[in-house]
């Protein structure tokens, strides 16, 4: 088995969808070999998520080079 986890980034991670698509992702039984990064606009959501061991970056989705970046890191992308 490869030690290699998954990068997902997720957007919309806070919101109603994205949250419960995002706590299926970490109950699920291979949940330790992902890695999550959810963009988010304020600290206060972000403190929420970090709880949770999500990595999160506060910012906007209207920041094109900021989400580029994000994604590019990514294995995986959810815009939620």
């Amino acid at each position: 088995m490869s030690a290699t986890k998954t990068n997902i980034f997720i957007l919309g991670a806070t919101g109603y969808i994205g949250g419960s698509v995002l706590a299926r992702f970490l109950n699920r039984s291979d949940a330790a070999s992902l890695n999550f990064t959810a963009l988010v606009r304020s600290a206060e959501k972000a403190a929420k998520l970090k709880q949770l061991g999500v990595k999160t970056v506060v910012g906007s989705h209207t920041d094109v080079a900021l989400v580029e970046k994000l994604a590019y890191e990514a294995d995986v992308v959810l815009s939620i």
